[in-house]
């Protein structure tokens, strides 16, 4: 049996975070994990494979539209994806990321235990055969790909993100359920390397999280330029699984029968909280995630959960940030001079890979109008910007939503190139509390994508000087 100040379970990009601070803190720290290498779900079956995906695809087009830009010997009709091969590179990214990771480990001094990890209670762990003891512990057991009654993936025909991204051939046709950032990342891929796809939604827009400007937006550029066949407000109401293909039945505004090589579901994650022992523990599980306070504790003395088991969104940077706070909370009770800080959910920034990415942050539209808050919005969009035209992708916006009364700005929400780089400004004025005549007064460098910010804010006010 060892004994340790804290032990995390789970090495994701909360769980290995939390680590690293909690031995920066001087705490004597282990970290769990299950799986051979460490990183978790985000790093192994998540965010990093899908964007190394993405970039491939991202590339793979513009390489056909090479000519527009002056170089030649490229013949557009000769070039083919090679997925054996951006497996092979995906892998690499991993492999390397994962041991930064296991490098951190050591240079922090933090035991690393492998195997699956299981609460005992009072401050117990069961790995394999062997007991630990911690004075706290902090849950980051991640998630995997939710499941629906009459649609379980097989891996054969069926599949989950899981299976795709070690996909080595690419499909003629695919065929994906739900159209969040998954579903839309992953119809971005395959529309773009070849594929037909169709992507079929229940709510009635693409991106159902996000304002509702930026679904219709890309719904009408993954119509037009890259044929997507998008279905939306429809539900699929049965699956034929054959030796070659699915035929799917799809029920709602776009109903009819659809075949595909493959059925991708795309529908959300669902949070792993059973089989960790939390029902030898008195932490509090409603509807599959753990309860927490401001702080990510438990009703369990010295428990703390953080990450996709908790409901909170589930992202990357949501649960390192909550890995933080669990630990110098936890740090403070163990008689550390510092002061943790509680997350502000209302200015989370959020990044879906698709292309063209979008980056949001703070309220939509149609959020704010559920608070009562009388709002003004601005949108302006890339097709002006020099930038975007010398780019080639001059497409999509930037919508400011702010107070009609103050011009406080309550959120930015972004379609376009770069987008999951450009919401990096809007963390900055949310956090700065900028109205929308301070964002009209900021300074963007020429030519940028930048320059799209003080435009949208004078749309507010309707006097957009590039449009």
């Amino acid at each position: 049996m060892a004994n340790y100040d804290l032990i995390v379970i789970g090495s994701g990009p909360g769980g290995y975070i939390a680590a690293i601070r909690s031995a920066q803190l001087g705490l004597n720290t282990a970290i769990v994990e299950k799986d051979s290498a460490m990183g978790g779900t985000c790093l192994h079956r998540g965010c990093v494979p899908a964007k190394a995906w993405l970039e491939t695809a991202h590339r793979f087009e513009q390489m056909q539209q090479a000519t527009d830009f002056g170089i030649r010997g490229i013949d557009p009709n000769a070039l083919q994806p090679d997925l054996p091969t951006i497996i092979k590179r995906k892998n690499r990214i991993l492999l390397k990321n994962s041991k930064g990771i296991e490098y951190l480990m050591k240079k922090n001094k933090v035991a690393m235990i492998k195997g699956f990890g299981q609460l005992l209670g009072g401050g117990r762990v069961k790995v394999e055969d062997e007991i630990h003891e911690a004075k706290k512990i902090i849950l980051a057991t991640g998630s995997i790909p939710k499941d629906l009654p009459g649609l379980e993936v097989d891996g054969v025909r069926v599949l989950s993100s899981d299976h795709i991204l070690n996909m080595s051939e690419l499909p003629k046709s695919l065929i994906i359920l739900g159209a969040g950032a998954i579903g839309v990342e992953f119809a971005s891929v395959f529309s773009r390397l070849g594929s037909k796809v169709t992507l079929v939604e229940y709510m009635d827009r693409l991106l159902p999280l996000e304002d509702e400007a930026i679904g219709a937006e890309l719904a009408k550029i993954f119509v037009k330029p890259y044929k997507i066949d998008v279905r939306v407000s429809t539900k699929i109401i049965n699956v034929e699984r054959h030796a070659d293909k699915v035929t799917c039945t799809l029920e709602g505004e776009k109903a009819g029968v659809v075949e595909g090589e493959y059925l991708l579901v795309a529908v959300g994650r669902q949070p792993v909280t059973a089989g960790i022992g939390l029902e030898n523990t008195v932490a509090v599980i409603d509807r599959a995630t753990v309860n927490v306070n401001n702080f990510m504790q438990t009703a369990e003395p010295g428990l703390y959960a953080i990450g996709d088991i908790v409901r909170t969104p589930m992202l990357a940077h949501v649960a390192s940030d909550e890995g933080i706070v669990a630990v110098e909370h936890a740090a403070r009770e163990l008689g550390i001079d510092i002061e943790p800080h509680a997350i502000d959910y209302d200015r989370i920034p959020s990044c879906t890979y698709c292309d063209p990415e979008v980056g949001s942050i703070g309220l939509t539209e149609s959020k704010a109008r559920e608070k009562g808050i009388d709002v003004s919005v601005g949108s302006f969009p890339f097709m002006p910007l020099a930038k975007a035209n010398i780019m080639g992708e001059p497409h999509g916006f930037i919508k400011v939503v702010a107070d009609a009364s103050t011009k406080q700005i309550l959120g930015i929400h972004i379609l376009g190139p770069k987008a999951t780089e450009l919401v990096a400004s809007s963390v900055a004025i949310l956090a700065g509390q900028l109205t929308v005549d301070n964002l009209i007064h900021t300074m963007y460098p020429h030519p940028s994508l930048n320059e799209a910010f003080p435009e949208a804010a004078r749309a507010v006010y309707g006097r957009a000087l590039n449009c």
